[in-house]
């Protein structure tokens, strides 16, 4: 039987892990090099009369790369140098055999008021989220 990573080409993306006890945004305290699908989408959204746009994904990820799920949701994923944050997580479950194949994340891209430019601290490789 196929699974996601069957039928979809993989592409590289690195795994944010967020200092979220920030008093001016999150800290990116750790990257990882993951490879996964990539799926975008894009709109136009009215609230109170209000346009803007509305830009989301989702990532369908191994689960072997992660080390524990409840750690996954609130924070990060970058394809293609835009920043999105992890807001949901769906393990996608083979039922033939309930192995757990992938996560699907549900991803909300950082608008520009979000993210601040990147910042070097001490030699380390970090970033800002205001």
């Amino acid at each position: 039987m196929s699974t996601v990573f069957d039928v979809f080409r993989e592409v590289p993306l690195t795994y944010l892990v967020l200092d979220r006890a920030r008093v001016y945004g999150n800290l990116i305290v750790n990257t990882k090099d993951i490879t996964g699908v990539f799926k975008v989408r894009g709109g136009m959204n009215t609230t109170n009369g209000l346009e803007a746009k509305d830009s989301s994904a989702t990532a369908h990820v191994h689960p072997q790369d992660f080390d524990n799920i409840d750690d996954i949701v609130g924070n990060g994923i970058r394809y293609n140098g835009v920043d999105y944050e992890i807001v949901g997580l769906t393990e996608g479950r083979n039922f033939a055999t309930n192995a757990v194949e992938h996560y699907t994340l549900t991803l909300n891209r950082l608008t520009a008021s979000e993210k601040a430019s990147d910042n070097v601290i001490e030699g380390e490789n970090t970033s800002e989220f205001e």
